[in-house]
């Protein structure tokens, strides 16, 4: 959270229940939705001016929609987390167990919180200063003991942020990210800050809301711009939350340069290219 042009296909959402590592609160019981509304917890909801609900299983979160401690975009869990959420879930044996995963701009950390619950080994929250004390609090939520889940800040104009994280740098195996395209003015340190933390054995995932209004960049405008610095950006999944919201598109993230060795792949159903304009 750094404070539609091709047509597109529908996607079903289905997702599988996260699975808890070890060191994390498994406070969740239910099945695997988006948000779990439960009558006798009512009184439990409110805790120190946030809102604490069960995310998923698994994962419980905590927004500010009053401003307790954050104010702005981060506040509170967009659509596309919980679209990204939902994909990681359902491909957790084979992205999330085991993991190093770096979120970016992860605002409230759900996205980074689904993948630890999901088994893996270790997940590095990051977002801005400002953001940081209810990235925290989500953090101590779920995994009080700070093993398998970190916080740390990183604002992708600033190199020395991504100086801090030097001891994972280029071992990530996962890289996510929800709704950080928003800003065309952030695209270029975003695509710094993924540069400086990927290697070739990085799954990268980026979920961004396809906005429709012409003021607003969308989907293929960021891919657009990560063409231009040698990214292949594949649509392997699409979601909208609710009927009247953008739709969202996960895009895998692959350098160019690897696919050069390789035959051309024709766009299906699971990965349609979204190819930067010329």
């Amino acid at each position: 959270s750094q404070d539609s042009s091709a047509p597109v296909l529908p996607v079903v959402v289905a997702c599988t229940a996260a699975l808890m590592g070890d060191g994390c609160a498994a406070d969740g019981t239910k099945g695997d939705g988006d948000r779990e509304d439960d009558d006798d917890d009512v009184e439990d909801r409110w805790v120190d001016g946030l809102l604490r609900y069960r995310f998923r299983r698994g994962v419980m979160l905590l927004s500010d929609p009053r401003g307790a401690l954050v104010r702005g975009t981060g506040s509170s869990l967009w659509a596309a987390g919980k679209v990204l959420a939902a994909y990681l879930a359902q491909r957790g044996p084979e992205l999330c167990k085991g993991a190093r995963c770096l979120e970016l701009g992860a605002g409230t950390g759900a996205v980074g919180m689904t993948v630890a619950a999901a088994g893996a080994r270790l997940v590095v929250l990051t977002d801005t200063d400002l953001q940081l004390p209810l990235l925290k609090r989500n953090q101590q939520e779920n995994c009080p003991r700070g093993d398998i889940v970190q916080v740390f800040p990183l604002d992708w104009r600033r190199p020395e942020h991504r100086a801090a994280l030097a001891p994972w740098t280029g071992t990530w195996s996962l890289i996510v990210g929800s709704d950080i395209g928003y800003d065309p003015d952030l695209f270029s340190p975003l695509l710094d800050t993924l540069e400086s933390q990927w290697s070739w054995d990085t799954d990268v995932f980026f979920a961004l809301a396809d906005r429709e209004e012409d003021s607003e960049p969308n989907a293929q405008d960021f891919a657009d711009a990560a063409s231009e610095r040698g990214w292949r950006c594949d649509e392997v999944h699409q979601g909208r939350v609710e009927a009247h919201q953008s739709l969202t598109k996960v895009l895998r993230l692959t350098r160019e340069c690897s696919l050069r060795a390789a035959a051309p792949q024709p766009a299906t159903k699971a990965a349609r290219v979204l190819v930067g304009s010329q």
